[in-house]
């Protein structure tokens, strides 16, 4: 599971630009389509184009391109619905490949029959591994400074105040083993218990092509459960409206703050 900063509803005005590739939003509800970024082309080299997009997504192996070949025109894009850093520093890599070839785009946009050709790599950050017990939430945000979405788990609990520090520090050490750089929470203490609302995340992701950062959802999920039972931590959180933890966000590991918080 890759957690962190996203773009899915709008493009990172500010952080990128491009010549060839224009990118398409997602759609959620009922017309549910995943975000693009994608660019119409005509080349007299298909085939060597094909084989350089081969080799680069070779060497960045956690990235994906789809193209579809109608003989010198070609589409080529990427697209999902959450597009990360990664992706959109992917593109940029295309791009040089474009310019060098002195590739131009192809105005009409119109394939009679392509020819689908999917690049993409068997690698395990490419592979959403969802929580598999009833205790942490995948949640999402919306749109931060740049646009940028974030994806996190989330936990909603309530503990006895006098275990409250021993908790939160036994989360923070686990998360600094687990591959997890952001975690936060909003509380409201009442007599001697608290109700917490706790998110872990990461940040950016994908920066200068560096790999994404995988987190194991199934070995987290089983050390978040023994730190709970550890500290005597119940599920939800108890009271009405008025014990709801809203104090906060009280941050004990941050990066990347505006475009999570």
């Amino acid at each position: 599971m890759i957690l962190g900063t996203y773009w899915y509803f709008d493009f990172p005005t500010d952080l990128y630009k491009f010549d060839y590739f224009e990118f398409r939003k997602g759609h959620g509800g009922h017309s549910d389509a995943p975000a693009e970024l994608i660019t119409n082309i005509k080349t007299e080299c298909p085939g060597k184009l094909i084989s350089d997009l081969k080799l680069l997504i070779s060497t960045y192996n956690e990235g994906f391109l789809f193209i579809y070949q109608d003989g010198y025109k070609l589409r080529i894009g990427t697209g999902g619905y959450q597009l990360f850093d990664y992706d959109f520093l992917l593109v940029c890599e295309v791009e040089k490949i474009l310019k060098k070839g002195k590739i131009k785009l192809n105005s009409d946009q119109k394939l009679e029959n392509p020819i689908l050709l999917k690049l993409r790599n068997d690698n395990p950050t490419n592979k959403a591994i969802y929580p598999k017990k009833n205790f942490l939430q995948l949640v999402g945000s919306g749109l931060k400074k740049y646009n940028a979405e974030n994806s996190k788990f989330r936990l909603d609990c309530n503990l006895k105040l006098k275990d409250k520090i021993n908790f939160l520090g036994d989360l923070k050490a686990i998360s600094e083993e687990e591959n997890i750089h952001v975690l936060f929470y909003y509380d409201k203490d009442f007599d001697d218990e608290t109700n917490l609302m706790i998110f872990f995340t990461n940040g950016r992701q994908g920066l200068n092509l560096a790999h994404k950062q995988f987190v194991n959802t199934i070995n987290f999920e089983d050390r978040i459960e023994e730190a709970m039972t550890k500290n005597n931590v119940g599920l939800g959180h108890k009271g009405g409206f008025g014990l709801y933890p809203q104090d906060g966000p009280r941050i004990e590991m941050i990066i990347d703050e505006e475009f999570i918080i």
